[in-house]
């Protein structure tokens, strides 16, 4: 023995402490016992027999292929919540929050192995939580439409969502889940409940007291009041279903209600109830699917306020363009699209004066580097032709919420229309003081042609047919002629004829004009075709004045054709066609007589103004041929028109209805 040890006392040492170990160990084994549901707590039968290696052994190795199995389902459960995230993430995008709600159910039955599983969101506008219940039997899946008023107790569902905690239930048919309408196809799976477990979602960004209202919300705040479901007893049972609906109310109403709907699962009753297993799963559940719909419901939030932004900005009668500090286009509304002609995904992030002009970016680098906002102010713009397009323009700044300026508003409207209605009453104006000057003053004007008229040629009676002034004389005679219809030509503006209409072919209105106009297609050599369609009806008209209008027609057209061209007149109509016969605005049948030379054709420039009095292009014209023309055609009820391109000819069309309603006298 070493250092004098006595043998005795290292073996009670020895026992003593495999004494102690012993007791530890059964210790040990009886929290096992009550941890695996072996033994109630207090008990330990494994302390009354000696401990054995085997004994110890065996409890281990169980212990070990619990701790596995447990990891197991730990690890297949995250990964069921991960996969949850996915399938409810994968429905944010979508409109239709029915669709989310019936995709995460269908996944809690399948995944889980839920045999009911529902989740209900909550409409605010309505009041109501809406969503789907997810039946599994036989492997089969039957999904429901649910909604439910959110005012009042409607069960379980309900109070789980305004209690703002879970609730379980083992006793559905005393603690119903839900009320709901007769003749609902849930009924009868409702009424086989066993047990249910309601969780509530909420979101991420608010915390609630746990014991008093919401700070912010005041005094009349029922989320979390255990009242919501608690009434008196006796007749202040009603006074206290009135108080409850009206917090509720204010509730929903509240900009931080803070609750998102409510996800829950049931049993059958002949299922084993719900465990704590079971609530613990479900309220995972719950965090992991509150943020996914949290963001679906915010991205249908975003969607139906852009959506109700575009409908507000496309049904601005105004032109709107908004632009960034860069000058920058951000938004173009329907009103601006046709007006400028540019559609909007070809101006979106292009400068503004690039597309439209330095004068409106002349008046927005103002607004945005200066902050002067122009309001009405007229300015020229330029469309997607070229055109010069006048508008009134009002410019604002874009404010963010700390009031620094991120861009700029440009509002405009064309004022084409009010410079056309200013030109046309100035028009009228000067037409009115023409027919008060014509009254007064064209006798007086014609007696003296006419007595000049009458003394020129006595004197050239008298210089004889070779005298050297007879040239002279002639272009003096030309010239009173001239002046003469020119007053006849104004005085048929201020007074017109009344029309004489009398149902006729057109076709011999048309011949009798080119008759008198035989001269001049001889002296061009023009040739002349006209074409009639078939069966053509006669056509009230007043011979006379529509002969002056195809006078003119046929003139303009023969002086601006090239010598050896032709000159083609068309009579269609009767029947609707593209052009020229076609109806009237009122389903009235139109005769066109369609005259098309072969000319230089007609600038754009000057085919709004081509039936403006005073307008002409030819070399001592009065401008007002195609003014009265075209004002004799109208007051016959029907139309004259024109198309022309320059370097391939002109198209003037002149229609005229088949009835004698159509015009005025």
């Amino acid at each position: 023995m070493r250092d004098g040890a006595r043998p005795g006392a290292a073996a009670t040492e020895t026992g003593r402490m495999n004494s102690m170990q012993r007791d530890s160990l059964r210790e040990l084994l009886r929290r096992v016992d009550e941890v695996r549901g072996l033994s109630q707590p207090g008990e330990s039968p494994a302390a009354a027999e000696p401990i054995s290696t085997d004994a110890l052994l065996q409890t281990m190795a169980e212990l070990v292929q619990e701790l596995e199995r447990s990891h197991r389902r730990l690890i297949e459960t995250n990964v069921q919540l991960v996969s949850l995230r996915e399938v409810a993430s994968s429905t944010v995008s979508t409109l239709d929050s029915g669709e989310t709600t019936r995709m995460v159910t269908r996944y809690l039955c399948r995944a889980f192995g839920f045999d009911e599983g529902f989740l209900l969101l909550i409409d605010r506008e309505n009041g109501r939580l809406e969503g789907t219940w997810t039946h599994l039997e036989n492997d089969r899946e039957h999904s429901y439409a649910i909604e439910l008023p959110l005012v009042g107790d409607y069960g379980a569902l309900s109070r789980s969502l305004w209690l703002n905690r879970t609730v379980v239930h083992h006793a559905p048919r005393r603690h119903f889940a839900t009320m709901l309408p007769d003749g609902h196809p849930l009924q009868d799976v409702i009424e086989r409940l066993g047990s249910t477990a309601s969780v509530p979602l909420q979101r991420s960004h608010t915390v609630l007291p746990d014991a008093e209202p919401h700070e912010l919300c005041g005094a009349r705040c029922i989320l979390g009041d255990p009242a919501v479901i608690a009434p008196p007893p006796g007749a202040a049972a009603e006074k206290w279903a009135f108080e409850r609906e009206e917090r509720q109310r204010q509730c929903l109403s509240c900009d931080l209600m803070p609750m998102l709907g409510v996800i829950g699962m049931a049993r059958r009753v002949e299922a084993p109830p719900l465990g704590s297993g079971d609530v613990t799963l479900l309220e995972s559940i719950a965090l992991s699917v509150a943020p996914v719909v949290e963001n679906a419901r915010l991205y249908q939030e975003l969607r139906r306020s852009e959506r109700f932004r575009n409908h507000v900005l496309d049904s601005m009668a105004s032109a709107l363009v908004a632009v960034n500090m860069k000058g920058e286009i951000l938004t173009f509304n329907r009103a601006a699209q046709e007006l400028l002609g540019f559609p909007e995904a070809e101006v979106l992030g292009q400068p503004f004066g690039a597309l439209f002009g330095s004068d409106g970016e002349t008046l927005i680098r103002d607004t945005l580097e200066h902050g002067r906002e122009v309001l009405r102010v007229e300015t020229l713009l330029r469309a997607r032709d070229g055109t010069p397009l006048p508008v009134s323009f009002t410019t604002s700044l874009l404010r963010n919420e700390r009031r620094s300026v991120y861009g700029a508003i440009a509002t405009f409207m064309d004022l084409t229309p009010l410079k056309r209605a200013e030109e046309h009453a100035r028009r009228l104006d000067r037409l009115a003081a023409l027919g008060r000057f014509t009254s007064s003053v064209a006798h007086e004007i014609r007696n003296p042609l006419t007595g000049i008229g009458a003394g020129i040629q006595y004197l050239a009676r008298s210089l004889g047919p070779e005298g050297p002034q007879r040239e002279n004389l002639e272009f003096i005679l030309s010239e009173i002629k001239r002046l003469d219809r020119i007053v006849q030509d104004l005085f048929e503006i201020t007074h017109p004829r009344g029309l004489q209409l009398n149902a006729m072919p057109l076709e011999d209105t048309v011949r009798r004009s080119l008759q008198c106009l035989e001269p001049m297609v001889g002296e061009r050599g023009i040739r002349v075709r006209v074409d009639v369609a078939p069966r053509m009806p006669p056509v009230p008209h007043d011979q006379d004045q529509m002969e002056q209008v195809f006078i003119n027609l046929f003139k303009n057209a023969l002086e601006a054709s090239p010598p050896g061209s032709s000159l083609s007149i068309s009579i269609l109509g009767g029947v609707p066609e593209p052009l020229p016969g076609r109806l009237r605005p009122d389903g009235a049948p139109m005769v066109a007589v369609r005259v098309e030379d072969q000319g230089c054709g007609i600038g754009p420039e000057h085919l709004k103004t081509i039936f403006e009095p005073f307008f002409t292009t030819k070399p001592g014209g009065t401008g007002l041929g195609l003014y009265i023309s075209h004002d004799i055609v109208k007051r016959h009820g029907g139309s004259l028109t024109v198309t022309s391109e320059p370097g391939r000819g002109t198209v003037f069309v002149a229609e005229l209805p088949l009835d004698s309603n159509g015009g005025t006298p």
